[in-house]
């Protein structure tokens, strides 16, 4: 009797628990909100051109692989998110298309551009979506301008290229900002971060601005149901990343290697006197004790020499050899 009671506390004490953890999560999901900018395409299909500029000296190449997989990543993410969430199916006629030219062409409805540096010299913005719209908040056509350096000359790598591209391409669906750090469309970005996912709270937000896709008379003109307001997910759905195919996901590169961002970080570190010197000392140290010769006490080689025969050897050399 005694021991069911025990293990009916313990069931009680577990679901109790459960319970709690269910709504702290709930509670902390209904805390993160994205906000929306009020304007919305009239098509499923948006095309995407991206422009080279192979001519200026700070270019790079791999910025092109970066931006046409940052909207391969948010195909897969739109897809993904229609198909686990019957309510939304209706994203999986939204498709998103990219091109790549060296000049501008008509007929476009993205075009992602670039420059040495930011174009405000006040503020150190990598990434700028300038959107055009008509007086009933339809899209016309947006600009997405990217940054080689910023305003320091600090270069931006291929991770970052891709990471500014998926936020400022969510700016060109419709979203605004999260007040989430953890979120892609939080507004703040730390360079050389690691690759940003796109979450459901994102294209929860793309499904709320193209929600018109079933039943386009309902919601048309666009500015007499669609303002600028924050959402917050659904309670049935959870705050998780959208999954990414295989042949979007970024190579890992050279200075990306767990094991070469330990020998930069050390090579960081000792590149301050104050550490190096502390560095110089221990090893000195080292290297003094590793010189000062052990002398092994006279009794126990007798003890050695008087119980071994001449012809054998103790089994402690066995070990040292070994």
């Amino acid at each position: 009797m005694n021991r069911f009671l025990v293990y009916l506390l313990c069931l009680s004490l577990l679901f109790t628990a459960g319970i709690c953890n269910t709504a702290q999560a709930q509670e902390q999901q209904e805390q993160y909100f994205l906000e929306l900018q009020g304007f919305t395409w009239n098509q499923t299909t948006i095309r995407s051109l991206i422009v080279t500029s192979e001519n200026e000296s700070w270019w790079n190449p791999i910025f092109v692989n970066a931006t046409v997989r940052a909207v391969n990543i948010w195909s897969d993410a739109i897809q993904f998110f229609a198909i686990n969430y019957s309510d939304f199916s209706y994203l999986s006629n939204l498709k998103l298309e990219s091109a790549v030219s060296n000049e501008t062409l008509p007929g476009f409805d993205i075009y992602f551009t670039w420059t040495e540096s930011p174009l405000r010299n006040t503020t150190d913005e990598v990434g700028l979506a300038r959107t055009v719209t008509n007086a009933f908040n339809v899209v016309v056509n947006c600009t997405i301008n990217l940054v080689a350096k910023t305003n320091h000359g600090y270069a931006l790598s291929e991770g970052d290229i891709q990471n500014v591209a998926l936020h400022e391409f969510g700016h060109s669906l419709g979203l605004g900002h999260s007040n989430y750090t953890g979120d892609l469309m939080f507004p703040m970005y730390t360079l050389r971060g690691s690759n940003q996912g796109i979450s459901t709270l994102d294209v929860y937000g793309v499904a709320t601005v193209f929600q018109w896709i079933p039943n386009p008379s309902e919601f048309f003109p666009v500015n007499r149901w669609l303002q600028r307001t924050v959402i917050n997910l659904p309670s049935d759905i959870p705050y998780q990343y959208m999954a990414v195919s295989p042949e979007n996901v970024r190579p890992q590169s050279f200075e990306e290697n767990p094991v070469v961002q330990v020998f930069i970080l050390m090579w960081e570190l000792l590149l301050h006197p104050e550490i190096l010197i502390i560095v110089v000392i221990f090893i000195l140290v080292f290297v003094i004790i590793g010189l000062i010769p052990r002398r092994r006490p006279k009794r126990e080689a007798e003890q050695i020499n008087s119980s071994q025969p001449a012809d054998s050897f103790p089994a402690s050399f066995f070990r040292v050899a070994s």
